[in-house]
């Protein structure tokens, strides 16, 4: 098999044992990791383009495809690290929250991506951490609802749900 075409619906490494497993026929699209660098750099384009004066730095000694950081400045209260990684995903992170948008080949994908972090820099969206004590265990990208908050997306650690109290922080550039 041809190692440029990926499986589109197959959780296998191996498309023909997918094929195998599941008795329907793979799709398949020709994609290289340079078209999946490429999506990235139109994904931070169009972020770029919301924000004109948002300063956004690349950081070559990353050992992933392509990373930048959004220092703090004026307009961007928290730092935010946006990189593409593992070839096909994209990765936002502010706080302790972290997400993945994979594959970057579906434009679903990267619209959704591109939504997050706008949303975040305009203030739209927010990030709810959860502490127990001083170490974080769960973080949550919130979107506005008519009588409070909807999660677009979680990350969380390994932990137990014991009864202990945690306390919430908010992470917000509005």
């Amino acid at each position: 098999m041809d190692p440029q075409r990926r499986p589109l619906w197959s959780p296998f490494f191996n498309a023909e044992c997918a094929v195998a497993a599941h008795s329907r026929p793979t799709l398949y699209i020709a994609v290289s990791d340079s078209d999946n660098l490429e999506i990235a750099k139109v994904a931070l384009a169009r972020i770029r383009e919301a924000f004109p004066a948002i300063e956004v730095v690349t950081d070559a000694s990353a050992p992933v495809e392509l990373s930048v950081n959004l220092p703090v400045q004026a307009g961007l209260k928290h730092h935010i690290n946006l990189n593409l990684q593992n070839v096909d995903e994209l990765h936002f992170s502010v706080g302790a929250f972290w997400l993945e948008w994979f594959p970057c080949t579906y434009s679903s994908k990267v619209d959704a991506f591109v939504n997050a972090v706008v949303g975040f820099i305009s203030g739209r969206l927010r990030v709810l951490e959860h502490y127990r004590g001083v170490r974080c265990i769960k973080a949550e990208l919130q979107e506005p609802i008519q009588d409070g908050w909807h999660n677009i997306g979680v990350w969380s650690t390994l932990h137990f749900p014991f009864p202990w109290q945690t306390v919430q922080r908010v992470i917000s550039n509005a």
